[in-house]
């Protein structure tokens, strides 16, 4: 039972996490997204360019403010000032461990600070922000936006960073339930095996005396117990292996551990789902043993 509810628990927080990380992908579409153009404000020139090193994708995006009422992205307390750059933790990495004729050089020098998780897809992202002057970005091909997007990539019309979220939950779903059938047979095989012990026990307790009711209640008692200690150490179990899930690149890049997260609806499933299930077979054996 705690295996069961482990790998169920880590198939609700995977598609959980793959929801998580597309919706940090939606700023970047920022100029692309319909979102972007509404609103009003001082506004900003975006744009978003792509670069690589090593057939690493970079994800670049220049800015340049057009006032002081101007939108900031998100993960950074203000925009960067012409000649400044905010960057990914694993790209700052990257910028200090590499020559900087091979990659340094392409950006400006001063490092403003570092991009935060709310800005970053994923902790491996590659992403610098740089500041611009206004008629430099103008001159390049830049778009004039009223506000950061913040709409879902995967129903986005036109975004172009992220992915349909749907699909890869679909695929998921598919996975888990290959994987958790086995399991779930497991449990059934193992609650009907020990079926036998039970049935002989409760005749037992029958025979000294016992009542119906009073095998009833051992039994509810007997069976809760077992339920919920196998319930409880299958939510240990996801969290001690939480960090281990967090490193798969399911979607490409690996998720922050945080991104694997249960919500109440999920909890109550399992919970309550699993153990039930495992107790019905006690049921049968107690009115067996009541006939």
């Amino acid at each position: 039972m705690a295996l069961g509810v482990g790998m169920l628990l880590a198939t609700l927080a995977g598609m959980n996490a793959v929801k998580a990380q597309n919706l940090r992908y939606g700023w970047l579409n920022t100029a692309i997204a319909p979102d972007s153009t509404q609103g009003s404000g001082d506004g900003l020139w975006w744009l978003l360019r792509e670069d690589y090193y090593h057939s690493e994708s970079i994800g670049r995006i220049d800015v340049a403010s057009l006032g002081p009422g101007v939108p900031v992205p998100p993960g950074i307390p203000r925009l960067p000032a012409d000649g400044e750059f905010y960057v990914s933790p694993a790209l700052s990495e990257l910028l200090r461990t590499v020559p900087s004729g091979e990659l340094g050089d392409r950006f400006p020098e001063r490092e403003a600070g570092v991009l935060g998780p709310a800005a970053l897809p994923s902790p491996d992202s590659l992403i610098i922000l740089i500041g611009r002057d206004p008629a430099t970005l103008e001159r390049l091909g830049g778009q004039r936006v009223n506000q950061i997007s913040t709409a879902d990539p995967g129903a986005c019309d036109g975004c172009v960073v992220g992915f349909n979220p749907d699909a890869l939950t679909l695929v998921l779903s598919v996975v888990a339930v290959a994987l958790l059938f086995p399991v779930l047979m497991f449990v059934g095989t193992a609650t009907r095996l020990a079926a036998a012990g039970r049935e002989q026990r409760f005749a037992a307790m029958r025979l000294l005396g016992a009542t119906p009711r009073q095998v009833s209640v051992f039994s509810a008692v007997e069976s809760t117990v077992a339920a919920g200690a196998g319930t409880v150490a299958g939510f240990a179990l996801f969290f001690a292996s939480r960090p281990g899930l967090a490193a798969i690149p399911f979607t490409g890049d690996r998720f922050y551990p945080a991104d694997l997260s249960l919500g109440l609806a999920d909890v109550l499933a399992v919970a309550f789902g699993i153990p039930l299930g495992a107790c019905k077979n006690t049921e049968l054996v107690v009115a067996t043993v009541r006939t």
